[in-house]
């Protein structure tokens, strides 16, 4: 059955997958971002002088200092040094996994999931294309930091030897300077490596979302509705009017509709009077089946939610327009009198073939 995924997974698909904590993310590149920031962060904003000065103050004391306040001063200090530390690396660490995942939350993966122990599973994770991966990615870091550490060696055995008989604030210091290089010979390194892992993690991730034709159908189905139940909703539509109602919705000059839930048929005939007829009013389902019924047979709609609710609401059928809804009413007509007047100046012919097909 694997075999036969051979779809590419839709939104939906990935998006379920998303509430069960099954999205893209590189960890090499998160982990990577994590350790750059905190080190850049500890040798560049993080300074100890102020934990000096409070041994340097307690000395000129004569050490007449309070334990109590020993403790909360350096507890101060910490908190100051540390809290900034923590804060970056953590946005360092959650910007680019929320990047890579969309910005979407595993809402479905805090679930308890007791088929996550099962031997069996485990068994079959330690022989798949995941782990084969990791297996070669481990084994390309190794040479790398091979690399680099030979290269840090080179360059800067002479430095790290002369540290022995240098002071401690400048030893300190040296040293930061040479961890700060030496992970950067060794980032610079494995840099293509994370952007190939990144890539064959996305591969993989998406074909483990891959679907069948038939998950494709069935996911189109849920999302757009059965064709085939649209097909006999539209039937059981038109069977929701009677023949002599069809006959009513032809005699109408337009259907004012509320898209889905309002159709209000006007009539207007000004050799018997000048003010607009309401043929009929239906509403929710039977609104849908006399706008479908308007269309196919070529009576106008118009979409204007206000005036169909007004309508709906201060009249009933077979009324004539109140004064107060009339020029609105009477607006639309004209408006559809002269777009039929400009279409058939326009196409001369298909109005004489019109008045002949009448004729016969």
């Amino acid at each position: 059955m694997a075999g036969s995924k051979t779809e590419k997974p839709t939104d939906k698909k990935k998006r379920d997958a998303a509430k069960k904590g099954q999205t893209f993310k590189g960890k090499d590149l998160i982990t990577t971002c994590l350790t750059l920031s905190g080190v850049e962060v500890v040798l560049n904003f993080t300074s100890l002088r102020e934990f000096s000065d409070i041994l340097h103050s307690i000395v000129a004391r004569q050490y007449d200092y309070s334990l109590q306040g020993y403790i909360l001063q350096c507890v101060w200090f910490g908190i100051k040094i540390f809290l900034p530390i923590a804060v970056l690396c953590i946005a360092a660490s959650l910007l680019p996994g929320l990047i890579q995942t969309g910005m979407r939350l595993a809402t479905k993966a805090f679930k308890l999931n007791f088929s996550a122990i099962n031997p069996l599973k485990g068994f079959k994770k330690i022989f798949n294309l995941r782990t084969l991966k990791d297996l070669i990615k481990s084994l390309l870091y190794l040479g790398c930091f091979v690399l680099a550490t030979l290269f840090f060696w080179q360059e800067n055995r002479l430095l790290i030897v002369s540290l022995v008989w240098s002071e401690p604030a400048i030893m300190l210091k040296a040293w930061g300077q040479l961890v700060h290089s030496l992970l950067l010979i060794f980032f610079s390194c494995i840099f293509v490596i994370i952007l190939i892992d990144c890539v064959a993690e996305y591969l993989l991730y998406i074909k483990e979302l891959k679907m069948d034709k038939k998950e494709v159908s069935n996911e189109s189905k849920e999302i757009n509705g059965n064709p085939e139940i649209k097909k006999k909703r539209k039937a059981l539509n038109q069977e929701l009017l009677s023949e002599e109602f069809k006959k009513d919705i032809k005699k109408s000059n337009v259907v004012i509709a509320n898209p889905k839930h309002i159709a209000i048929g006007i009539y207007l005939n000004p050799a018997i009077t000048p003010i607009p007829f309401i043929s009929f009013i239906e509403k929710n389902q039977r609104a849908l089946a006399v706008r479908h019924y308007a269309e196919k047979v070529g009576v106008p709609v118009v979409e204007n939610i206000s005036l169909a609710r007004e309508l709906c609401r201060t009249h009933k059928k077979h009324e004539f327009v109140s004064l107060k809804m009339f020029t609105e009413v009477m607006d639309i007509l004209f408006w559809l009198e002269q777009v039929e007047n400009n279409w058939m100046a326009e196409h001369p012919d298909n109005q004489l073939a019109e008045v002949i097909d009448d004729k016969s």
